[in-house]
C-alpha cells in the first residue's frame, strides 16, 4: 500500500473526533448522483450536492443514509460543499458524546449501538445491501 493511501485510510479511521470545525457541518447521505457527486441532507431537512474528493476514491465508501462531514462554501454550478470525513459507528458516538455537536434531528437514523466489543482497529463491517436475499422453499408435492 502506498504512503498516500495509508494515510488517507488511517486518518478516516481515526477512532478520535476531535469536533467539527466552524466551517463543517454533519450531513446524512440521500442518493449518490454517480463518479463522486453527492446528495446530501441538512439537519433541517433541505438538500444539496456535495462532491467526494479524488484522494477518497477507492479508498473510502459511502452509501444512502450514512453520515459525513462536509465544508459547505458557495455554489460552484450545483455542487455547493466538499466531503472532508466519512463518519463510522465509533465516531458518531463520541460526536453524540459532545455537547452540541450532534444534531438532534438525525438521532433517529443512526443504527444501534452493537454490544459487541472489537479491539481491532478497523470499523465493522456492514451488510452488503447489493444482494439480494434468496429463500429456498421445499416443494413438498410427490408425482
Amino acid at each position: 500500500m502506498s504512503h498516500r493511501r495509508k494515510h488517507v485510510t488511517t486518518a478516516a479511521l481515526a477512532a478520535d473526533c476531535a469536533g467539527l470545525e466552524e466551517h463543517e457541518t454533519i450531513l446524512r447521505v440521500v442518493s449518490l448522483r454517480g463518479s463522486n457527486i453527492i446528495e446530501v441532507e441538512f439537519p433541517d431537512g433541505s438538500t444539496t450536492l456535495c462532491r467526494m474528493p479524488q484522494k477518497f476514491n477507492k479508498m473510502l465508501w459511502v452509501k444512502r443514509g450514512s453520515f459525513l462531514v462536509a465544508e459547505i462554501g458557495e455554489a460552484d454550478g450545483k455542487v455547493n460543499g466538499e466531503v472532508t470525513r466519512v463518519l463510522y459507528a465509533d465516531q458518531i458516538k463520541q460526536l453524540k458524546k459532545q455537547a452540541g455537536v450532534w444534531p438532534p434531528e438525525f438521532n433517529a437514523d443512526v443504527p444501534p449501538e452493537e454490544e459487541e466489543v472489537d479491539d481491532d482497529e478497523y470499523p465493522p463491517l456492514e451488510q452488503n445491501t447489493n444482494h439480494r436475499r434468496t429463500t429456498y422453499e421445499e416443494d413438498s408435492d410427490s408425482d
